[in-house]
């Protein structure tokens, strides 16, 4: 039996300390993940950010996989990514209606949701319930639309 080398031993390491604080949050059915215990809310930014710890652990087994418990291990970290996508994903396609009058508006009030709920994927809060600043919007979406007119919608939701 072939010894660990000492980068397999810390990627271990890491692994642990990743399913310990992130994966240990996400919700098994839609793949986000809540802000905490106490909280089953997912946030997109926090989601995305946290994520990519996920992904880069995953990219690092894939380059040192010497053994098929490596190659198991960034299989497993690399389907979480794709679980937790897929389930922002289906957030934002439940708000379809919502980027196509953005096209056509620009208004903040047609910006997409920032915050869901992690079991069922649906919108928090209602669009005027999130205070006096956003009037509703949280998310323009720049790179779906393509169009530089997002970041003036942007500048609105954060002069």
């Amino acid at each position: 039996m072939r010894s660990r080398s000492n980068s397999g031993v810390r990627l271990d390491g890491y692994a642990r300390l990743v399913q310990r604080t992130i994966l240990c949050h996400q919700n098994p059915v839609t793949g986000l993940l809540s802000a905490g215990a106490d909280h089953k809310d997912a946030w997109v930014r926090d989601n995305v950010y946290s994520i990519l710890a996920v992904w880069g652990l995953g990219m690092a087994y894939r380059k040192n996989a010497d053994r098929d418990e490596d190659k198991a291990k960034a299989y497993e970290l690399e389907q979480n990514v794709v679980k937790l996508m897929r389930g922002l994903l289906q957030c934002m396609m439940r708000q379809v209606d919502k980027v196509e009058k953005f096209k056509r508006t620009q208004s903040t009030k047609d910006c997409l949701h920032a915050k869901y709920n992690s079991a069922t994927c649906a919108t928090v809060v209602g669009d005027d319930q999130w205070g006096a600043s956003t009037s509703g919007c949280n998310f323009p979406l720049p790179a779906l639309l393509g169009t530089d007119d997002c970041i003036r919608a942007t500048y609105y939701l954060h002069p």
